[in-house]
C-alpha cells in the first residue's frame, strides 16, 4: 500500500508491527550478549581458579575475560532497554489503534476530570467510558492529561487557538518525535497523583531555609569519620586522640542533627510526593529542550524550560539524584556520616534556587504533551478539517457536521447554522431519532474547535463562544434536588452565562418536568432572556406546543427529525429537516410493546 493510499489505521497497524519485529531482535541479540555472558563468566572463573588456587597462571591473566565480560553485560543491558522502550512505541500505536476502532476499555477515560456541576462537560460526553477525552488523550503523564482536560472545560482566545493550530501543524510531521515521547520513561500516568508538585511546593515554601552555617559544618563533620581513623593509622594520631577525636565528632553530629531533625524531616517527608513523576518528566523535558521549534508557540515553550542557570531537566535530575541517594540511607548505616541531614539541605537549597521555575517547566510540559494529544489526534482524522474563526457574531454555521465518537465513515450528517437572523432553533421529533445526539454533535464540535483540535464537519465557521448545556441534568437524593429543580438550576447558570459575552446554549427536552401549558410559556421566557443576552443555540422537544415559540415574532426556526416504520417498528433517517413534524409514532410505540392496536 502507497503512502498516499495509506489510511491512519493501516499505518499504525504497520507501525506496530515493524516495531514489534524490531523489538523481537533485538531482544535476540540480547539472548545472544547474555549466552556470552554465561561463556566469559565461565572462563573468568576458570582463570581466577588457575590464578589463586592452583597458581598455575598469571594473576593478571582473568583480567582481559573480566573486561570482555563487563563489556557483553553492558551491551546486553543496552539491548534490554532498547526493547523495552520499542515494547512502549508498540504501545502507543496499540492505543492510536483503540481509538480508531473506538476500543474504549482499553484507553484513559478521564473519569477524575469528571464534573458534574460543569456548564457543559458530562452533558457532552467529555469524560468517561465512550468519551471525547478517550478519543483525545495520549499523554504520558498526569501533567499532559490535566492540561488537556482544562482545554476541554475552558475555551481559549481567538489568538491561543490559532498558536495551537500551527504547533499541532508542525508537531504532526514529526512523527519520530512523537516515538520518543512514548518510549521515555518506564511511568504511566497511573502512577501519577494529581497535584503532587503543587503540593510540595506548597509544603516547601510554608518550611524556613536552614541557617547558612549547617550545610559547611555537616559537610566538614561527615568526611572526618574516614580522615580521623586514617590519621590513626598512619601513625599521626595515638589511640586516645583518635577517641577523644572521634567522640567530638559524634557529638558535634548529634547536636546539628537533633537541632534539625524536625526540619529534616519535613523535608524528606514531603519530597516522597513527587518522586514516583521524576524520572519520565525529566526525559520528557530532555526531548523538548533538543528539539527547535519553528511554530511560535512551540519555541515559547521550550523557551520557558530554560533559565539563567542551567536546563529545566537538568535542574530535575539533580533533584531526582537527592531522592535517589536518600534511600541509601535505608539501604546501609551512613546516618553517622549525616546523610539524611545533608540531602534534606541539599534540596532545600534545590528548592530556594529553581522552586519558583518549577511550577513554569511543568505547565509547559503539560501543554506540550496536550499538543501531542491533538497532534496524534489531527493525523487520525484526515478528513476532518480546522474550523474559520470569525470576529464578531454570534456565529454557528456548520456544513456537514458529525458527531466526532461516532463512526465518520457511516455517521449522517447534517448542516446547521446559527446567526443574528436565527438565534436559535427549536428541534422536535420522536424519542431515538436523534435529537441529543445533534446537539451533542454541535457541542463537541465547538468545544474541538476552542481547543485548536480539528472538527468533524466538511466546513464550520463560528464565532468565540461560551458553551453551556442543559442535556444531562442530574437529580441528587442526597442534596434533596429533583430533576426539575436541577433543570431549573442549570438553565439559571446559563442565563447568568450569557450575561458574560456570546454564548452557545443546548437544552434536551426542556422543562420536562412540568405540565404541557406551563412548560410552553416558561420555555418562551427562558429563550427570550438568552436571546436578549446575545445567545444562540438549540432546544430539543416531544411537546409540539413548544414549536410555537419559533412563531412568536423570535429570531428563531422549528427543525425536525423523522421517523418511519410500520407493524410496530421504528425507522430513523437522521436527517435533519426544516418545518414542523406533521405525523405521529404513537401507534408504532404501542406496537413495540406488543399490544395490539386492531383490537
Amino acid at each position: 500500500m502507497s503512502p498516499e493510499t495509506e489510511t491512519p489505521l493501516d499505518f499504525y497497524t504497520r507501525r506496530a508491527q515493524e516495531v514489534e519485529a524490531s523489538a523481537e531482535d533485538a531482544n535476540d541479540r540480547r539472548g545472544k550478549w547474555l549466552g556470552a555472558c554465561v561463556i566469559l563468566a565461565a572462563l573468568v572463573l576458570f582463570c581466577l581458579y588457575r590464578s589463586f588456587i592452583t597458581k598455575k597462571m598469571p594473576y593478571w591473566s582473568a583480567a582481559l575475560p573480566i573486561a570482555v565480560l563487563a563489556f557483553a553485560a553492558r551491551r546486553a543491558l543496552q539491548h534490554r532497554a532498547h526493547v523495552l522502550k520499542l515494547l512502549d512505541v508498540s504501545r502507543y500505536y496499540d492505543k492510536g489503534i483503540a481509538r480508531l476502532k473506538h476500543e474504549w476499555d482499553s484507553l484513559d477515560d478521564g473519569k477524575e476530570f469528571i464534573d458534574p456541576d460543569h456548564i457543559y462537560a458530562t452533558d457532552l460526553d467529555l469524560f468517561g467510558r465512550g468519551s471525547l477525552f478517550q478519543l483525545l488523550c495520549s499523554a504520558r503523564t498526569h501533567l499532559g492529561r490535566g492540561t488537556l482536560a482544562s482545554w476541554m472545560k475552558s475555551p481559549a482566545s481567538q489568538q491561543e487557538v490559532l498558536a495551537r493550530r500551527n504547533a499541532i501543524s508542525e508537531l504532526g510531521e514529526r512523527r519520530q518525535l512523537l516515538e520518543s515521547v512514548a518510549a521515555a520513561g518506564n511511568t504511566e500516568f497511573s502512577n501519577c497523583r494529581s497535584g503532587t508538585f503543587e503540593k510540595w511546593t506548597a509544603e516547601m515554601s510554608s518550611l524556613p531555609a536552614f541557617p547558612s552555617f549547617a550545610a559547611p559544618l555537616a559537610l566538614f563533620l561527615a568526611p572526618l569519620l574516614i580522615v580521623l581513623p586514617c590519621l590513626f593509622w598512619a601513625g599521626y594520631l595515638s589511640l586516645s586522640s583518635l577517641w577523644l577525636c572521634l567522640i567530638a565528632v559524634f557529638a558535634l553530629e548529634a547536636i546539628l542533627g537533633s537541632s534539625f531533625r524536625e526540619h529534616v524531616r519535613s523535608v524528606i517527608q514531603s519530597v516522597q510526593v513527587p518522586s514516583v513523576e521524576l524520572p519520565i518528566i525529566c526525559e520528557l523535558l530532555a526531548i523538548i529542550e533538543r528539539e527547535k521549534f519553528s511554530s511560535e508557540c512551540l519555541s515559547h515553550l521550550a523557551q520557558r524550560l530554560k533559565n539563567r542557570q542551567c536546563a529545566a531537566s537538568t535542574a530535575l535530575r539533580r533533584l531526582s539524584r537527592f531522592i535517589h541517594l536518600l534511600d541509601w540511607e535505608s539501604n546501609m548505616p551512613l546516618f553517622f556520616f549525616l546523610w539524611g541531614t545533608q540531602l534534606a539541605m541539599a534540596i532545600d537549597r534545590w528548592y530556594r534556587r529553581h522552586g519558583s521555575d518549577l511550577l513554569s517547566y511543568l505547565s509547559a510540559l503539560g501543554e506540550f504533551e496536550a499538543l501531542l494529544s491533538l497532534s496524534s489526534y489531527t493525523f487520525e482524522h484526515p478528513r476532518d478539517v480546522f474550523p474559520e474563526i470569525i470576529d464578531g457574531g454570534p456565529l454557528f454555521d456548520a456544513t456537514q457536521l458529525g458527531h466526532p465518537l461516532l463512526d465518520e465513515t457511516t455517521c449522517i450528517r447534517n448542516d446547521v447554522r446559527l446567526d443574528d437572523k436565527t438565534r436559535f432553533l427549536i428541534v422536535s421529533g420522536s424519542n431515538m431519532s436523534g435529537k441529543s445526539t445533534f446537539l451533542r454533535a454541535i457541542g463537541t464540535n465547538a468545544v474541538l474547535a476552542w481547543m485548536g483540535a480539528p472538527v468533524r464537519c466538511a466546513k464550520l465557521r463560528l464565532s468565540h463562544l461560551q458553551i453551556a448545556a442543559a442535556i444531562r441534568v442530574q437529580d441528587s437524593i442526597t442534596d434533596g434536588r429533583s430533576h426539575f429543580l436541577a433543570e431549573m438550576q442549570r438553565l439559571r447558570r446559563i442565563i447568568e452565562l450569557a450575561n458574560e459575552g456570546p454564548l452557545l446554549f443546548l437544552a434536551d427536552e426542556i422543562m420536562s418536568g412540568t405540565n404541557s401549558h406551563d412548560r410552553r410559556i416558561a420555555a418562551e421566557w427562558v429563550v427570550r432572556a438568552l436571546v436578549r443576552r446575545n445567545a444562540i443555540g438549540l432546544i430539543t422537544t416531544h411537546d409540539l406546543t413548544l414549536t410555537e415559540i419559533a412563531a412568536n415574532g423570535l429570531p428563531g426556526r422549528n427543525v425536525y427529525f423523522e421517523d418511519s416504520g410500520e407493524a410496530g417498528e421504528l425507522k430513523f433517517d437522521y436527517k435533519l429537516r426544516s418545518g414542523l413534524l406533521t405525523h405521529s409514532n404513537a401507534l408504532n410505540i404501542v406496537r413495540m410493546l406488543g399490544i395490539d392496536t386492531e383490537t
